[in-house]
């Protein structure tokens, strides 16, 4: 389930679960080429939106959340389904990996743990949640795949007239490579933030998963097609049991 290590100067990691990707485009009948296309246009084009994001910072962007995982010893990665209980509960030295609208939760229910977030995983459809400028400045893994082009110009349209921008890393499924992007493993934004803490070296016994839940589409989920979003659930319940965990 590993492929090889990608290694880049001070960047190191491991992907994971990478096999996943065919196997589910298969699955739906999804063509790797419009995964391939999608990818293509935002590398090429998203320093025209703002040149903060051109590859010279995208790669800067990647060596220090890599670095700061590497220092980490205790997370919580933040699935759709998290409750109010379980944010509050929270301790204050977790470092957190949000996956796409769950950023809202914390936003309107525990705004104090945003400061917590190393890191938020998106595709570009947890809107409204990832409208808020209340996010300018986090670190943001920024997934390129088929369906996702109209999103992520809808997205970074948003954040490029905010005075503080995300810090986006590009991330993609397909099997090439193009530095500074990567390809952590995984498949739906959840589970490739898992995969993205596994290919960085964190053991399961310091990722706690909160809000992760196969038979239900959670309430911080964004724009989506249900019927498609309860079949990726599944995919999504495969990949982690991969790594270990049971949900």
């Amino acid at each position: 389930m590993t492929s090889g290590a990608i290694i880049m100067q001070s960047i190191h990691f491991t992907p994971v679960c990478v096999d996943f990707q065919q196997k589910i485009r298969e699955h739906f009948g999804w063509e790797l080429r419009d995964d391939e296309n999608v990818f293509n246009w935002l590398q090429k084009n998203i320093s025209k939106y703002n040149t903060k994001w051109d590859s010279e910072n995208q790669r800067t962007n990647l060596e220090q959340l890599i670095a700061k995982i590497k220092s980490k010893t205790k997370f919580a990665v933040i699935g759709a389904n998290i409750t109010e209980s379980e944010l509050f509960n929270l301790s204050d030295d977790v470092s957190l990996i949000v996956a796409d609208g769950s950023i809202g939760s914390l936003i309107e229910v525990n705004e104090k743990l945003l400061k917590n977030v190393i890191c938020l995983v998106s595709d570009g459809d947890g809107v409204p949640h990832i409208n808020n400028e209340k996010i300018g400045e986090v670190t943001l893994l920024l997934h390129a795949h088929g369906h996702a082009k109209e999103n992520l110009q809808n997205i970074l349209e948003i954040w490029s007239k905010w005075e503080k921008k995300p810090k986006i890393i590009i991330s993609h499924q397909t099997f090439n490579t193009k530095k500074p992007t990567v390809n952590f493993g995984g498949f739906s934004d959840g589970d490739r933030a898992v995969c993205m803490l596994h290919a960085c070296g964190v053991e399961k016994r310091h990722i706690q998963l909160l809000g992760f839940n196969a038979k239900k589409i959670g309430p911080w989920s964004g724009l989506n097609d249900s019927k498609i979003k309860q079949e990726k659930l599944i995919w999504m319940k495969y990949i982690l049991e991969e790594l270990g965990y049971d949900i």
